[in-house]
This record gives C-alpha cells, sequence and structure tokens, in this order.
C-alpha cells in the first residue's frame, strides 16, 4: 500500500492532513470568537472578507513566488509563521480590540497561500507516474474526512464552552506536527523556475484557448456565474443561524459536515455515471441542487432540518467537482492542460470575494428571509439558462481512476 511503501508520501500527506485540521479548528475557533465579541451578524461579511481577499490579491504574486523556491521550505516557513502567530495571539485577545481576529484572519490565510500550492507541487516528486492517481485519491479523501473531523471536533468544543484561545494552542500545535512531517519529506526539492516572459505570453494563450472554442467558453462563463453566488451560500447560513433561528454559528459546523459527506457519496457515484450521462447533465443539475438546499431555509424553524437537505446538495455538489475536472482533462488539449486548471482554480476561488461583498450588502438591506428568497431564484434561473446555453458534452470515457 502506497502509504506504508512511501515514507515521503506519508510524511507530506500526514502534514498536509495536520494543516486542514488545523485550519479548521482555526476558522471555526475565530468565528465564533468573533460571534461573541461582536454581537452582529454584520461583522460575519468582514470575516468571509478576511478569509478570501488573500486569494485575490496574492494569489498569483504567491504562485510565481514559490517558483524557484525549495519546496518542503517554503511549507516549514507558512508553518512556522502560522504556529508563532497563534502561539501570540491568545496572549492578547482578551486586551485587543476584537477587529484583531480579522487581521489574524487575514495574516494566516495568506500564509496558507504558500503551503497549499507548493505541497501540490511536490506530490509528483515523491510518487511515481503510475501512483500518482492513487495518491491524489488519497489526499482528497483524506482532506475531506478531516475536515469533517476538524468540523465536528471543534465545534463540540465549543459547545462545552472549551475557551477559544485553547483551541488556538492546539491548532498552533497541530501545525507544528505538520512541520516536523514535512521536514521528513526527502530529498528537498526545488520548483523549476520559467522566465517572467514566458508566463505572461503562455497566460494569454492559454486565456485564448478558452475563449476560442465555444464550448470551453460557455463552460467557464457559466461556472463564473454560478460560482458567484454559490460561494456566498455560508454567509447567508450564518446569518439565517443567528438572526432567524437565533442558534450559536458553531452550528455551521454541522451542516458543512453533512455537506462534506454528501461529497464523498457524489464523488463515490460519480466514476459509475460519467460514462453513461451526457456530462451536461452532470454539470446543471447542481445549480438546481443548490437552489433548492438555499430554498428550503424558507420554510426551516429547526437548525437540524438544514442537514438533510445540504446531504442532498453535496451528493451533486461531489458528482459536479468529480465531472468538471475528468471532463477537461479528457477534453483540453495537453498544451494547455496546466494553463487551464490555472485559470479554472482562480475562477473558483477568486470570485468568492465579489459574491460575499454583494451579498453582506443584500443581507444589510434586504435582511436574510429577502436574500435567500433572492439567491435560490437566481440559482434556480443559472440552472434553467444552462441548460439551454450550454451544449452537449457527450458521455465520457469510463475512469480508471479518480
Amino acid at each position: 500500500m502506497l502509504i506504508l511503501t512511501n515514507r515521503s508520501f506519508r510524511n507530506l500527506l500526514s502534514g498536509r492532513l495536520l494543516s486542514v485540521f488545523a485550519d479548521a479548528m482555526i476558522f471555526y475557533s475565530l468565528l465564533k470568537w468573533i460571534e461573541i465579541q461582536s454581537g452582529s451578524s454584520d461583522s460575519f461579511t468582514l470575516f468571509f472578507i478576511a478569509y478570501y481577499l488573500p486569494v485575490a490579491i496574492f494569489g498569483i504574486p504567491v504562485g510565481s513566488w514559490i517558483e524557484g523556491r525549495t519546496l518542503q521550505k517554503v511549507m516549514i516557513l507558512s508553518d512556522a509563521l502560522r504556529v508563532a502567530m497563534l502561539c501570540f495571539f491568545p496572549f492578547i485577545m482578551y486586551f485587543a480590540p476584537y477587529q484583531w481576529a480579522y487581521l489574524l484572519l487575514f495574516v494566516l490565510s495568506v500564509l496558507q497561500l504558500f503551503f497549499i500550492p507548493a505541497n501540490q507541487s511536490l506530490l509528483p516528486h515523491v510518487v511515481s507516474s503510475e501512483e500518482r492517481a492513487k495518491a491524489n485519491s488519497l489526499f482528497q479523501i483524506g482532506f475531506t474526512v478531516t475536515k469533517i473531523f476538524g468540523q465536528i471536533i471543534t465545534t463540540l468544543l465549543i459547545k462545552l464552552l472549551f475557551p477559544i484561545s485553547g483551541l488556538l494552542f492546539i491548532s498552533a500545535g497541530l501545525l507544528f506536527l505538520s512541520l516536523f512531517f514535512i521536514r521528513k519529506v526527502q530529498p528537498f526539492f526545488k520548483n523549476k523556475q520559467n522566465a517572467p516572459r514566458g508566463k505572461l505570453q503562455m497566460m494569454k494563450e492559454g486565456l485564448f484557448y478558452i475563449w476560442n472554442q465555444p464550448k470551453f467558453k460557455a463552460l467557464f462563463l457559466f461556472l463564473t456565474l454560478a460560482m458567484f453566488i454559490a460561494t456566498s451560500v455560508d454567509l447567508v447560513l450564518l446569518s439565517f443561524l443567528t438572526d432567524v433561528l437565533s442558534v450559536g454559528v458553531e452550528n455551521l459546523s454541522f451542516i458543512g459536515t453533512a455537506s462534506l459527506m454528501g461529497i464523498l457519496l457524489g464523488a463515490y457515484l460519480a466514476p459509475k455515471l460519467y460514462p453513461k450521462l451526457d456530462r451536461k447533465w452532470m454539470l446543471i443539475p447542481p445549480l438546481f441542487a443548490v437552489g433548492i438546499s438555499v430554498g428550503s431555509l424558507l420554510f426551516i424553524t429547526n437548525w437540524q432540518w438544514i442537514l438533510p437537505f445540504f446531504f442532498l446538495q453535496g451528493i451533486a455538489l461531489g458528482g459536479f467537482n468529480v465531472t468538471i475536472v475528468t471532463y477537461l482533462q479528457d477534453e483540453v488539449d495537453n498544451d494547455y492542460y496546466t494553463r487551464t486548471f490555472s485559470l479554472f482554480n482562480m475562477l473558483t476561488t477568486s470570485v468568492a470575494l465579489p459574491g460575499i461583498l454583494i451579498t453582506g450588502l443584500l443581507l444589510r438591506e434586504f435582511e436574510t428571509i429577502h436574500t435567500i428568497q433572492l439567491m435560490t431564484g437566481i440559482l434556480l434561473l443559472l440552472g434553467v439558462i444552462g441548460c439551454w446555453a450550454i451544449p452537449r458534452l457527450g458521455m465520457g470515457a469510463k475512469l480508471r481512476s479518480t
């Protein structure tokens, strides 16, 4: 088995999973701290801005900076700085204004930008090409399961009135262990560096490649619009939990866990459906699923009833994630493979920030219920438009490994 036979892969995976667990604990700990200190749902908008803004501002520069650097050292530096900040903040959090939590979250998000691409770039160096699919599968399963446990454990500790400062210290300990495992990934690898002019030219060519192919252009435009709305669902959920149901924000982790469990099931089912259905009909229905799950909030009076709707939504999203990635792998020319996925990842993350800003404004001006009605209508309308605007994409080949 790969985990047992490949020590470097085992250490790399362990370091990444510890980081994922710590990130989940940090996210919900700081979210709860801001809820306690601010007493206003408007603060959640700023929280998500602080979380997503680094991706929009520093995503590309950080990626360029990593070029030519030793990958393990980049991750070690990222972990070490996050450990230092998490050990320092608890000593001032009870005396400093709560807004400092936004600054902490912002800086931690910036530092995380260094860790993730370095980790992803290192994987091909520690496993053979024949084992790469299996390694990526183990990473994806590990991420999801670890995030589920991180959310559940953090929420239970919060409900047991475990101090937020203690949770931050635990997160620091997990990141220190992550650093320890990353150091054991041998030998150290330096990322290749390309000429700056070549990067710019390749970026332009990649954009023109997508734009000049109708099926890709329509799909990417549709994806951008969909993600613009869908990435704001958590913010709406937070407002709904606190303003409408009057329950704590930590319950969001249970909803997220239900969705993640659905994603696991959807990802398992997708390879079975992929060769049997036109891929268009595996990409459009998730919009209806998200729209229905958001619309269900209009009728729910107890937060536990949210769970089955978001579990079903997760199944649809799990199928979507597998299908969109595999479709691009199948259809994109090899020369544009990396650039296409870079654009794909950029779209799925960078649109979150403007979506959250607009959703936050809607929540303030029109209140939660009206915002839910508007978001539900837009998601369902996008689904209808997608049925008409997205061309048939054909059935996929049978998947060997995902």
